[in-house]
């Protein structure tokens, strides 16, 4: 059986989502929520920080939250995923 792709974008939004479930997430609970090996993780984590759309705590550099950025991605995501599947399709 053929698994099913996932674009860049689905795998920000389900990373984004994963911290957002969780208020802050350490990088265990993102990389089972977000169904993603850690090296993969990593990556991605490094480019959502440095598009300002994830954040580390301060005093804490191993733990995450979702910037305002961040959340008003997830927003237009949904939007969009809605949209995009109200024609039968996937992104």
């Amino acid at each position: 059986m053929r698994r099913a792709y996932r674009s860049r974008v689905r795998i920000y939004y389900d990373i984004l989502n994963a911290v957002m479930s969780e208020g802050h997430a350490r990088i265990t609970t993102i990389m089972r929520d977000a169904n993603l090996p850690y090296d993969r993780l990593q990556r991605y984590l490094e480019e959502l920080v440095a598009k300002g759309l994830l954040g580390r705590h301060q005093n804490d550099p191993t733990l995450f939250h979702v910037t305002d950025k961040g959340v008003r991605f997830v927003e237009e995501f949904q939007r969009f995923d809605r949209l995009v599947r109200a024609f039968g399709l996937e992104i």
